[in-house]
């Protein structure tokens, strides 16, 4: 989900209501006793009452010996007919939006069953970024959105990122419709003036990531051609009257795929499809091999081009490895911003790329304030937050400084190939693991200042400097005087270079900041006519020359 669309409803939620419906503790379902491995979801929406009729087949395995089990189910906009398990009716009890399901028979340890639901709801969801579930926007039209925790609303299941299991999706819509979701289409039926649309994805997939659309849709597609040579086909379904614009932004969708299947590694999703599906409401997000963009970014002159490639990231950077709890979430949104800059890089230059991580770097300082880890697993704005995703993508862009580009690239790439994490969930710790394991070297010091420390108003360190050049025979002793004016409230360890600019030459110095005030020594044959600090800007900071007294 990208930053541009949530920052103005994040200064006004701040200011007109800073207690969001999400950032109240809410009641989880104990999970460690049990394991989702499939759904099977099949809804029927009724477009003009704005209500439907849901049936989902859970498949569990359990982990320990169970009588009961407790999943998610909004109070609000469920109710639950009935539940069966085992071959027969069970009983349960649904408040504070959690179902507990009871059976008399204990389940054996490692065995695997079915919990049947059947349920009925509404949704008066109005499209708004930090609401989510079912957005009926008019008698012809809907979508979801589930982020952080909004399928709950509209599906029984375990609505945490850490529990992924494989889905089908059964939607039934008037046959006027057409309806789309994650993974390849089964079949199409039409009954009496309905149409039914089977959907489903072998790859796990996060609760979050689940989605289902209906509309009156154009539909065209293109192919991608995979690393064996086969294709895989990259759909669009638009609403009629934007399909000529959609084909204007869209028609880098393509070469974005590869930039990205070349940098990182092949597509995720590649079995299935990669799209993209026209929403209404501040609905755009990363569902897993479908995202959905909002009708007003679709403008057909490539100025959404950043957010659609932003979505696609995501389908490496969260979807393909997903955070294991809302803390970690700048491991979906930072990087996923960060691939922003890298596809820039690629198709605009180094310039381009660099001036577009300064404009994050440019923020008033304190913007970023606080730990780019999550201080709880169910605030929305903290797991949301700027800092997640524009600090998030800068300390990205300070580890390939400290690394080096070569390096910086594999950790990457080992990273997303890691068998232990892939197509399942990762926390920052595995993440930092990997970094040290392809670099061979200690990085948790840069990790803690960066990503865990917190103070209340310092995001990143503030300098002062000054230098003196003293002649020594045919030489110049240059000192150079570095002082952390925030170390009183987070002091920090960088390594930067310190430049030398004289009449005839430049000389670039390495140099390892760690104190408070430190001074470092250079000899040169010429004296400096300006000394610069961390010219690349590869440093996150505030930089001014010491006030001469």
């Amino acid at each position: 989900m990208s930053l541009l669309l949530v920052l103005g409803c994040w200064l006004t939620c701040l200011v007109n209501d800073p207690a969001s419906p999400l950032d109240q503790q809410q009641g989880e379902p104990p999970v460690a006793s049990f394991d989702v491995l499939h759904y099977d979801l099949s809804m029927n929406f009724n477009l003009p009452q704005k209500t439907f009729t849901g049936r989902v087949v859970i498949h569990v395995r359990a982990l320990t010996s169970l009588t009961e089990m407790t999943v998610d189910a909004a109070s609000a906009t469920l109710v639950i007919d009935s539940v069966r398990t085992r071959g027969g009716a069970a009983a349960f009890h649904h408040a504070s939006d959690l179902l507990s399901v009871q059976w008399s028979q204990p389940v054996a340890a490692q065995s695997e069953f079915d919990l049947t639901i059947s349920y009925h709801g509404s949704s008066t969801y109005s499209g708004q970024y930090d609401g989510g579930g079912v957005y009926f926007i008019s008698p012809s039209r809907l979508a979801t959105i589930s982020e952080p925790n909004f399928a709950r609303t509209w599906w029984p299941c375990v609505d945490r990122p850490s529990d992924k299991a494989t889905a089908a999706m059964t939607i039934s819509v008037p046959e006027s419709l057409t309806a789309v979701s994650n993974g390849v289409l089964r079949s199409v039926t039409r009954h009496s003036g309905t149409a039914t649309y089977s959907w489903e994805t072998d790859y796990p997939i996060a609760t979050y990531l689940v989605s289902a659309a209906a509309a009156v849709y154009r539909e065209y597609s293109e192919p991608y051609r995979r690393a064996d040579g086969t294709d895989m086909k990259i759909v669009y379904y638009l609403y009629p009257e934007d399909e000529e614009r959609g084909k204007v932004d869209f028609q880098n969708t393509k070469k974005i795929l590869e930039f990205f299947s070349r940098r990182f590694c092949e597509y995720p999703f590649i079995r299935e499809k990669f799209g993209f599906a026209e929403v209404d409401g501040n609905t755009t997000m990363e569902h897993q091999t479908l995202c959905s963009i909002q009708k007003d970014l679709i403008r057909g002159d490539r100025s959404s081009e950043l957010t659609l490639l932003h979505e696609t990231a995501h389908h490496w950077w969260g979807d393909l490895i997903t955070p294991i709890n809302w803390k970690h979430t700048w491991l979906s949104e930072g990087f996923a911003t960060y691939a922003e800059a890298l596809y820039l890089e690629e198709a605009a230059g180094k310039d381009s790329s660099r001036k577009y991580v300064e404009r994050w770097m440019d923020a008033e300082p304190g913007t970023y304030a606080g730990s780019v880890i999550g201080k709880t697993d169910t605030a929305f704005w903290d797991a949301f937050a700027p800092r997640v995703y524009n600090k998030g993508a800068i300390v990205l862009h300070m580890l390939r400084a400290v690394v080096g580009d070569t390096i910086f690239f594999a950790i990457m790439r080992n990273y997303l190939n890691d068998p232990k994490l892939r197509y399942g969930n990762a926390a920052t710790d595995d993440f930092i693991a990997e970094c040290e394991r392809t670099s061979g070297k200690n990085l948790k010091w840069f990790f803690h200042e960066w990503v865990y420390a917190s103070a209340d108003s310092v995001d990143r360190p503030a300098y002062e400097y000054d230098w003196t050049t003293n002649r020594n025979g045919s030489s110049f002793d240059v000192r150079v005087f570095l002082n952390q004016t925030t170390a009183g409230k987070l002091l920090f360890r960088m390594p930067m270079t310190v430049t030398l600019l004289s009449a005839k030459s430049q000389q670039t110095f390495p140099v390892v900041d760690s104190l408070a005030s430190q001074t470092f020594s250079f000899v040169t044959v010429e004296p400096p006519t300006d000394v610069l600090i961390d010219k690349e800007h590869d440093v996150f900071k505030v930089l001014k020359r010491a006030e001469k007294r």
